[in-house]
């Protein structure tokens, strides 16, 4: 038989790559995510600077996400059902790990099914300490729900420019002109003025600093998506290895 569990393991493993994938693409898409000109305004007498954000991410963001969800949700059908395999002898196709709106909802379908009849301590485990249920566990169920919201819509994450700095200028004179940390509120349009100068052109862009984050409606809200997603990895990785564990120790 093969190595205990070793299936969930990879699936996990599988979903950190593509978060690491996730993030190395939100990195080479900051570079772009901004735009900076130049405008001479007449009535000040100066040039000033305009920084514009972009308006959205690119659609295989979400796919990638989706892909993550979905390879962890993997990882927990895998380990039920490999303990009612390796207890009861043969795999069911209606055993998935059991995530229910209410406690009282999750204990009857766990009592009701094939976990239970496998291992009660397992049944036990995922109840009073995985807790995958409404107010149990906010990150387990976050990951619930937006693995179906997955199968529905992409979930397209925003990003959101917080401050852009180290911008390089230099005017008609050959006078350069550095401005440091420009904050930016709510992804707008904003200007700098550049006092006494005209004719500016931009010798270096500079870099920004941002979040991508959930977008409005799903869960987890306007939080950063690569954090959250490496805590709901790290989680999935630990309920694996408690039940690994648990049902060893009933053996």
């Amino acid at each position: 038989m093969s190595e205990p569990f070793y299936g969930s393991r990879l699936k996990i493993e599988r979903a950190k790559q593509h978060i690491n994938n996730l993030h190395e693409m939100i990195l080479a898409f900051a570079v772009d995510s901004y735009v900076l000109s130049v405008h001479s305004d007449g009535k000040i007498g100066y040039d000033v600077v305009q920084v514009d954000t972009a308006k959205s991410l690119p659609d295989n963001f979400a796919l990638v996400i989706g892909d993550a969800l979905h390879n962890l949700k993997s990882a927990l059908d895998f380990i039920v059902n490999e303990v009612v395999f390796r207890r009861l002898g043969y795999y069911d196709d209606f055993t998935r790990f059991p995530f229910r709106k209410t406690r009282n909802d999750l204990v009857a379908a766990v009592n009701g099914g094939l976990i239970h009849q496998a291992s009660k301590a397992v049944a036990d485990f995922i109840v009073d300490v995985v807790k995958p249920y409404n107010g149990g566990n906010d990150a387990l169920w976050a990951l619930h729900d937006l693995n179906i919201l997955d199968k529905h819509r992409l979930l397209l994450p925003f990003m959101q420019i917080t401050a852009v700095h180290d911008i390089l200028a230099e005017d008609d004179r050959g006078e350069k002109i550095s401005i440091g940390t420009w904050v930016i509120t709510n992804n707008r349009t904003a200007i700098y003025p550049c006092v006494g100068h005209s004719n500016v052109k931009i010798t270096n862009k500079g870099k920004s600093a941002f979040l991508v984050l959930f977008d409005q409606g799903l869960p987890l809200e306007s939080k950063a998506v690569i954090p959250h997603l490496k805590q709901m990895a790290e989680l999935v990785s630990g309920v694996v290895e408690g039940i690994e564990t648990v049902f060893a120790g009933e053996e």
